[in-house]
């Protein structure tokens, strides 16, 4: 799909409520991991909602571990490095954070891992 420069966006953001992992570091590299939902994604991002955003800043690199559905059948995720885009501050407390994606997810099933 082309740049829609009015939106700002060059992918389609479709909704979702798909289970997330996010992890970042802080600057004395202390790992910090937050299981999410996030609330959308498109070809070059996502978005998620947090209550802990002291623990990201724009500009930051975060590891995503999407938790794809299907049940115990697929048991597969798609995982990748995503820099915060953006912060906006949601009620009750919660912050909505905009993630950019460096590069394509990787899919990685754990079915026959433990084979």
């Amino acid at each position: 799909m082309p740049f829609d420069q009015e939106n700002q966006r060059e992918f389609e953001r479709f909704s979702v409520s798909l289970n997330a992992e996010v992890r970042s570091q802080d600057e004395l590299t202390n790992k910090q991991s937050e299981t999410t939902v996030l609330m959308d994604i498109s070809g070059g991002g996502a978005r998620f909602v947090t209550a802990y955003p002291e623990r990201y800043a724009i500009g930051d690199k975060v590891d995503l571990i999407i938790q794809l559905p299907g049940g115990d059948a697929l048991n597969a995720n798609m995982s990748g490095v995503a820099k915060v885009a953006w912060m906006g501050e949601l009620e009750e407390g919660k912050t909505s954070i905009g993630l950019c994606m460096d590069d394509l997810l990787v899919f990685e099933s754990m079915v026959n891992k433990n084979s």
